[in-house]
């Protein structure tokens, strides 16, 4: 086993359960904006690298988390909804990323991204399961991360904290290309959450070591 890790249960959930009268609500595509912010990249990315058109939903337990969604991640989609219980807001779902903010992605994939991103998504393949996977799951041993401090990781780290973490405690990430071996210790996704994460969970499945999850707790 490598040192900088240790294998652990499944963590249980501490995601809420919200239960109600659910009602969706579409919210009209606004203007797009020409700059795209750290944040929405983080999200954005994931299609445009995968070439996929995915349902991200974001939630809203704060009006910081609220207000970062509507003016930096909304205008970049076609298909917006928001998600009520009871009457209350709880997220925000886009899916349909604009022509011109794929655009923006692709410029800054080639011109020079936030770091995480490229890291994160090192393959185009997500190699979705065709069968049932055996999973093993391993903590990382903080303190024997080289942490890695950057700006985009401190607003990143904000809204997660704001949205993600205070709404479910953990956000859960997909990464592509990552096999459970030794140099993954450097990896930039792992030394710059090391920063502010309480938790960083590998989920692995073990007929080929390949890391299919990444759980940032905070």
């Amino acid at each position: 086993m490598l040192k900088w890790m240790t294998e652990i249960d499944e963590p249980l959930s501490e995601m809420n359960n919200d239960h109600g009268e659910l009602n969706i609500e579409r919210l009209e595509a606004t203007d797009e904006l020409k700059e795209m912010s750290p944040v929405c990249q983080f999200f954005t990315s994931f299609d445009v690298i995968l070439d996929c058109d995915s349902v991200t939903a974001l939630p809203t337990p704060t009006q910081t988390a609220l207000k970062t969604i509507l003016n930096e991640v909304v205008p970049h989609y076609l298909d917006i909804k928001e998600i009520y219980i009871n009457g209350k807001l709880i997220e925000i779902n886009v899916t349909g990323l604009k022509k011109e903010s794929k655009r923006l992605v692709q410029e800054s994939l080639t011109n020079g991204i936030y770091p995480v991103i490229p890291d994160l998504y090192r393959t185009k393949n997500l190699q979705l399961p065709t069968g049932p996977r055996n999973l093993k799951y391993y903590s990382v041993n903080l303190d024997m991360i080289d942490s890695l401090h950057n700006d985009e990781t401190e607003k990143i780290r904000d809204f997660l904290i704001s949205s993600f973490f205070t709404s479910r405690g953990f956000i859960s990430l997909q990464p592509t290309g990552w096999k459970l071996e030794d140099s993954l210790k450097e990896s930039v996704t792992i030394r710059s959450f090391s920063t502010f994460a309480k938790q960083i969970v590998l989920v692995v499945d073990e007929k080929d070591m390949s890391v299919v999850g990444l759980d940032i707790y905070g």
